[in-house]
């Protein structure tokens, strides 16, 4: 008899082109193989699909370029690097030296 067990996660999506957030819930179910494995199988709203993670498209602007992570990670912030005199200086000597 194989051990089978299943638990719910929640994914956060993300469109790169138009910002839009979401999120769905999948049921994932864990089946030992019987060799020391585990068999992990995905559904959504009761139909069988891939992982969370591949093949999802914006439902606002219909574009492939989405980002996941699961729900209890927070949203990626982006850092503020402030620039001063010395960073322009440096950007200007790169481009002088085609560098950049």
């Amino acid at each position: 008899m194989r051990d089978t067990w299943a638990s719910r996660e929640s994914w956060v999506y993300e469109c790169l082109n138009c910002l839009t957030t979401w999120a769905e819930e999948f049921q994932v179910t864990h089946t030992a193989d019987g060799h020391g494995g585990e068999v992990v199988a995905y559904s959504h709203e009761g139909y069988p699909c891939t992982t969370p993670w591949a093949d999802h498209v914006c439902p606002n602007c219909r574009c492939q370029n989405v980002t996941t992570f699961p729900a209890t990670r927070r949203r990626r912030q982006a850092e503020a690097h402030p620039q001063g005199a010395d960073d322009l200086e440096l950007v200007f000597r790169l481009r002088r030296l085609h560098a950049w």
